[in-house]
């Protein structure tokens, strides 16, 4: 591929009418506008209106800025251990999907003031979206590998939420810091963060691929949600996930957790997200949106 020539302000922002950046450090940086659908600004019935998100000064509705770096290790991304799994260093089509459900009009309403954690983030997409869009009150992006997690530091730069902002809707100030990274090891409670107790959302897209993996991820899921009011929310492709069914089986028998929603993704969430409506990037970055169909399933603690 040709370099795409863009100009990046002190921000990071990409110029040039949400062209993508490639060779930004051996990756590319993709510009999403996760509210309107194929990045022609024809909103619908799923996506946020105007006033449910903060507009710049020129009344521009925000982007998503995301960096994807080559896959280490193409032959065995996996690795032999979970800290080597490098497949977090690309941008999952299901965590398109579950960006798109970050940005619904439900969905940025009701992570108002809440706490999110994102488990199996990798580049941080719907953790980033979510706080893009939404006023949480504290989101973490959270993987394994070392790579991943300086990616994800990367682009949560790139969107300039590693900075403290000011929340002053009921006339009191509140500095806070936005978003973090963090390495969280599933299978070791001693590496889960705790967000003022814990978090009031746990997300989660196509991170079951292994059977030996599901009991980890219910069990991450348990220790990190709030034991009152948490609510897990999970993006799957339909069918091809080794113990995805497993999984989602224990989740709904779980005497904890009740299953509220199980179905299939709106056709507008597998829809071009990329700003510049560029449908040839479209289909050689995300070309399985458009032929998979994907599951929203959400969870809440009983």
């Amino acid at each position: 591929m040709d370099d795409v020539d863009a100009e990046m302000d002190d921000g990071g922002r990409i110029g040039g009418g949400g062209r993508k950046v490639e060779n930004e450090d051996d990756g590319i940086v993709h510009e999403f506008d996760f509210i309107s659908c194929g990045g022609r600004g024809r909103r619908n019935d799923y996506h946020a209106e105007e006033g449910d998100y903060d507009a710049d000064e020129e009344g521009n509705r925000p982007t998503v800025l995301i960096r994807e770096l080559p896959i280490a290790n193409a032959d065995d991304p996996f690795g032999r251990s979970p800290i080597e799994d490098t497949t977090g260093l690309g941008i999952w089509c299901a965590s398109v999907v579950m960006s798109r459900w970050m940005a619904s009009c439900d969905m940025v309403r009701r992570m108002r003031g809440m706490s999110i954690i994102e488990l199996g983030a990798g580049c941080g997409a719907p953790s980033i979206t979510a706080a893009v869009y939404g006023r949480p009150r504290s989101v973490t992006i959270s993987d394994l590998n070392p790579d991943t997690i300086e990616n994800a530091r990367y682009n949560i730069g790139l969107n300039r939420l590693d900075r403290a902002y000011d929340d002053d809707d009921d006339g009191d100030a509140l500095d806070r810091t936005f978003v973090t990274a963090t390495s969280i090891d599933w299978a070791d409670e001693s590496t889960y963060p705790i967000s003022n107790g814990k978090f009031d959302y746990v997300i989660c897209s196509d991170c079951i691929y292994q059977r030996d993996i599901a009991h980890l991820l219910r069990r991450a899921v348990a220790g990190l949600l709030d034991p009152d009011r948490g609510t897990f929310l999970y993006v799957a492709p339909m069918g091809g996930r080794d113990g995805l069914e497993e999984f989602i089986s224990e989740m709904k028998s779980d005497g904890g957790f009740e299953c509220i929603r199980s179905e299939i993704a709106p056709d507008q969430y597998r829809e071009n997200p990329l700003r510049s409506g560029d449908e040839e990037d479209f289909f050689l970055h995300f070309h399985e949106l458009t032929s998979n169909m994907y599951v929203l399933y959400e969870f809440r603690r009983r």
